[in-house]
Parts: structure tokens; sequence; C-alpha cells
């Protein structure tokens, strides 16, 4: 079942359209990213989704209500992280009282609500804050104390704008871990906008790729990655003689493509099957010594790189 649906969405700033006739599905229980450059439409899509904007065309629902017809139900049924949401915490209220305030608005029960603060502000390493001000904490705890308010409510859909920006490494991590565990245990949905690549490699079982308001590409990360052809890119490393091995790796008609990268040679070779072992011969023979002739894996940078420059369709 689709938790989201998204068809042929479009919201427009006077002559500006910042998404253009989107159309989108994301499946109950998954983890989805939206990336794309600035400007793209990424945070407007999520503005749209959480009811903050109302679209000029088409329609959106999650986890079955409008956001036009039902947006006091789709507000009830999810949890946002909007960009800069550290900036969306009352600076004079501590940690806990933010918290507690935003849990009695979403109607939860006092005998859970004080539970639950207290586990999430731990698991965020928040806990010995809690009496703190919002305001007094630093930019990456006021990022990580928003994104306790996103999930107090358990919400069947979390729409994070950039979740782990301001964060540090560790934070970051356990944000990641945090969300990796709640989809899994208690079947959420999470629909991310964010820059970092490697992150959402590591999270994200469904993609879409956006520029300029308009969905590029989209669909499981795996598939879209094995698109890229990454089973004809190799790294052949060698001792010493690097430049007898490029003369040689460039001679061959199978080679469509070479690239140097500090102690390595990328080369794309077309049936590698059949062509891989008459470069190694022909290596060989001429005393070329190897130490590495690896597959490359594609990895998501360089589909966003791809379909970006219009070379993944």
């Amino acid at each position: 079942m689709d938790e989201v649906i998204i068809s042929g969405l479009t919201k427009k700033f006077d002559d500006l359209t910042a998404v253009d006739h989107i159309e989108l599905s994301v499946p109950e229980g998954s983890i989805y990213g939206l990336l794309g450059p600035n400007g793209a439409g990424k945070s407007t899509t999520i503005r749209l989704l959480c009811t903050l904007l109302r679209p000029n065309e088409g329609t959106a629902k999650v986890g079955g209500f409008d956001v036009i017809e039902s947006p006091v139900q789709v507000r009830e049924i999810t949890g946002v992280l909007p960009e800069e949401g550290n900036h969306t915490l009352y600076q004079t209220m501590s940690a806990y009282e933010n918290l507690e305030y935003f849990g009695k608005l979403y109607g939860i029960p006092i005998n859970e609500l004080h539970g639950r603060i207290e586990e999430l502000l731990t698991f965020m390493d928040l806990w010995e804050r809690k009496d703190d001000p919002a305001g007094e904490l630093s930019t990456g705890n006021r990022q990580r104390l928003a994104l306790c308010r996103a999930l107090l409510h358990r919400p069947k859909v979390l729409l994070l704008d950039e979740p782990t920006s301001a964060l540090d490494p560790v934070a970051a991590k356990r944000v990641r871990e945090l969300i990796l565990s709640l989809a899994e245990k208690y079947k959420q949905t999470f629909f991310i906008n964010s820059h970092n690549l490697s992150e959402v490699q590591r999270m994200c079982d469904r993609i879409a790729i956006i520029d300029e308001g308009q969905i590029l590409i989209s669909g499981d990360t795996e598939e879209l990655r094995s698109r890229l052809q990454a089973s004809e890119n190799f790294r052949i490393r060698v001792v010493e003689d690097q430049e007898t091995a490029l003369s040689i790796i460039k001679s061959m008609n199978f080679v469509t493509s070479v690239d140097r990268e500090a102690d390595s040679i990328l080369a794309t070779i077309d049936d590698p099957i059949n062509n891989n072992t008459i470069l190694l011969q022909a290596l060989l023979s001429k005393g070329v010594r190897i130490i590495e002739f690896a597959e490359e894996e594609a990895s998501l940078e360089d589909l966003y790189l791809d379909v970006i420059k219009g070379g993944v369709k």
C-alpha cells in the first residue's frame, strides 16, 4: 500500500513554477529520498505535503487523506522536520517543556507522554540537557530536539527536510539509526530531502531526483544504480609502469573511455566478460605488474550526476 500518493502536483510563485506536475508514490514503511540541487523544488514539495502550502494544480494524499480536503487529518498523522527546524522551537522553554507542550497539543496521554519524552531525549543524548532553554542549546542539539518533536506522537508518515543538517558525524549516525529502526519496528514511512548522497544511499530503499521542479527519475535505489552500466567500469592499478599500462588500455577498441585517478586507471570496457581476459593478457605480455583489476560499483553520486547531466533517463 502506498502511504503518500502525488499526482500532477504543481506549485507556482508568480512566474516561477517551483513544483511542476510531479508524480510520486511512496510505499508504506519505506524510506524515500528526494534528491536535487538547491532550488530544485524539494522543500516546496515537503511544504505541500504537510499542508503549509496549497497546490495550484494536482493532488496529494498522505495516509489516505487529501492535503486540500483533509488538512487537519494530514497534520495528525504526519511528523514534520522543516528546513532549519531548530529555529521552530520555543527558545525560552526548556527542551523538556518544548516536547511536553507539543505532546499535549497532539493529545498524547500524560501517562505515555513523559516516557516518550525521556526515551527520545535519551536516545538523542539530550537527557542531561532537558532543563536547558532551547535557545541556549547548540545548533546541532536544537536540530536533534526538533527531530524529537517530529517523532513524539509516533506519526505514520515523517516528512524530514535535511534531517542531519548541522549535526556532527556521531549525532548524524544516531539519526540514521533511529530512522532505520523506526521504519522497521513501527512501519513508519519516511520522506526525506537530503543533499547528503552517501547518507541517502545508506538509508533509502527508493529515491527520486528532482530538478527545476520536475522529477527526472524515480524508483528502487539499487535498480536505478544498475542502469549506470556499473559492470563495465573497472579500476586498474599497476606497479610503477603506469604509462605503459595506459597506452595498452587505450589501444584496445573495446575500451570506450579511460581516466587516470591518483594511482589508478579507470576504464570502461564493452562486453567485459569476454574482453577483460584479452586486456589482462595484453598487459601481462608487456610485463605490466597488476595489483588490482576490480569492478567499480556505481554510487548514488554517480547516478545523481548522470541524471542531472541528462545521461540517465
